[in-house]
């Protein structure tokens, strides 16, 4: 990594850091984090189970790491902040990885920076939720996928476990990181060198096993419906969602969507023409699109 590159990431890092700490001790709850907060005051695991996790139609993993974080730690607003926040500075630098390990290191500085800068990681990584933590469990998971993937002969005990791992946390974290984890996991069967193929399937059990406390959990929350849950509280998206998302992510600027398109182009033009790299644009499309038309289709019809 040269001098130059060093030094880029840095400052994206501490930009990064400063937009998340900005005002960090007047930063009040959500509406949403009153809600979880609320179903946390029980006296037994059983109960927070039964009465805090099952009706919030959302997994138990971060609901569990809040009933201890604030019975250790208390319930000020930057204390319960705080993990969520450093996952999301953390993201930063796992982007960073990801790019820089596919591609090269231009591709990882500028997601770098695009994910330090856009209001949707930052407003989110201040927010005690399991969203800017599903992030950094996705980013995380794809990194170790991508080792195992691009260098199995280096270190592939190690990378495997820690891609179950993460995988594990994706799924106890937010039903979209779960869809996503088992994108991740099903791709992996197009890419997987085949002398390593039985051992990635191993894995993928090895997942699924891990999960299985859980299913119940799922199966009942299943149940409940689209995106309105128990309460009715979010109405379901309007057909203009996808281009209003697309608005939100780029801070509603018309300047940052060029600039995005133009990389984009620029990207395509030169890695699959020169390199006949189709196969992963077709890969990151794929990921950035099901989960969306899964989502979007799933809050419409229930």
């Amino acid at each position: 990594m040269r001098l130059t590159n060093k030094l880029l990431l840095v400052l994206i890092i501490i930009i990064g850091t400063a937009l998340r700490f900005y005002n960090y001790g007047e930063i009040p709850f959500t509406h949403d984090e009153f809600s979880a907060l609320s179903r946390l005051n029980f006296d037994n695991f059983n109960d927070l189970i039964e009465k805090g996790v099952k009706i919030d139609t959302h997994p138990a993993g971060v609901h569990v790491f809040m009933y201890y974080w604030t019975t250790f730690l208390g319930f000020s607003e930057w204390v319960v902040k705080l993990p969520f926040t450093v996952m999301g500075i953390l993201s930063i630098w796992l982007i960073y990885l990801i790019g820089k390990n596919w591609f090269n290191e231009t591709v990882g500085l500028i997601s770098a920076s695009f994910i330090t800068t856009i209001q949707f990681t930052v407003i989110y990584s201040q927010i005690a939720r399991p969203y800017i933590s599903g992030l950094f469990f996705s980013l995380l998971m794809v990194y170790y996928w991508i080792l195992i993937i691009k260098n199995p002969n280096k270190k592939f005990n190690k990378n495997i476990l820690l891609y179950i791992l993460s995988s594990s946390m994706c799924a106890y974290n937010h039903h979209f990181s779960l869809l996503f984890a088992m994108l991740i996991g099903l791709s992996g069967l197009f890419f997987v060198r085949k002398e390593y193929l039985i051992k990635y399937i191993l894995a993928g059990i090895l997942i699924f096993i891990l999960y299985l406390p859980h299913l119940k959990i799922f199966l009942y929350q299943l149940n409940i419906g689209g995106i309105g849950g128990v309460d009715g509280w979010l109405g379901k998206p309007a057909n203009n969602f996808f281009i209003e998302y697309i608005y939100y992510i780029f801070n509603f600027s018309i300047l940052s969507i060029i600039t995005a398109i133009i990389l984009i182009i620029y990207g395509i033009k030169k890695r699959v023409y020169k390199y006949k790299n189709l196969k992963s644009y077709i890969l990151f499309t794929a990921w950035f699109i099901l989960p969306f038309l899964i989502g979007f289709y799933y809050s419409k019809i229930l």
